[in-house]
């Protein structure tokens, strides 16, 4: 009897595991709930060196496409990895989401010559296409941050002829400026 309990335990465990890293909140605590009501233990799950790996390979992996300007990549990284709850419900989550939208509309201007993605002469073409990506995240996700002082000066971004020289943005191509983001 106490071995089929110390399972029960080890699978409940499982189960929790599971259903956090398959991004079930809700599921994860109606489940914790229920087995508290219950008085089924579920134990803390160690540190599994294969979740350390894994995790270090996922930053690994959007780290290399932020350095690279591979906004593609990162975001289908990001939101595989980073649950939709956090990027919605956690305003942290939100700016710096923000910040790197940012980062990408601007990087050909930043890196122009330095990236394996623009030794290509479709520059002015990838600069239109981020641009209007930046602009229509302004328009859908962004637009709950176009009230906060902080982001204002960027709803302009899209439309200055020429950024890297404006008052407003000459900082953001400021050798260092993407290390800020990534800190």
């Amino acid at each position: 009897m106490g071995d089929s309990l110390a399972h029960e335990a080890e699978l409940n465990g499982l189960v929790k595991e599971y259903l956090k890293f398959a991004a079930f909140e809700e599921t994860v605590n109606v489940f914790v709930k229920e087995c508290k009501s219950k008085g089924k233990a579920i134990p803390k799950p160690p540190m599994i060196a294969d979740h350390d790996i894994k995790t270090s390979y996922i930053q690994e992996d959007l780290l290399q496409a932020f350095e690279d300007g591979n906004r593609k990549v990162f975001f289908k990284l990001w939101e595989q990895h980073i649950s939709p709850q956090v990027r919605e419900d956690e305003q942290l989550p939100q700016k710096l989401e923000f910040y790197l939208h940012v980062h990408f509309a601007i990087f050909p201007l930043k890196n122009s010559g330095k990236s394996v993605i623009y030794k290509k002469n479709k520059d002015k073409e990838d600069m239109d296409e981020r641009i209007l990506h930046f602009k229509n995240y302004l328009e859908t996700r962004g637009a709950a941050l176009s009230q906060t002082t902080e982001f204002l000066p960027f709803y302009a971004l899209p439309f200055v002829p020429n950024p890297t020289v404006h008052p407003s943005f000459k900082e953001l191509f400021q050798v260092g400026i993407a290390l800020c983001v990534l800190q």
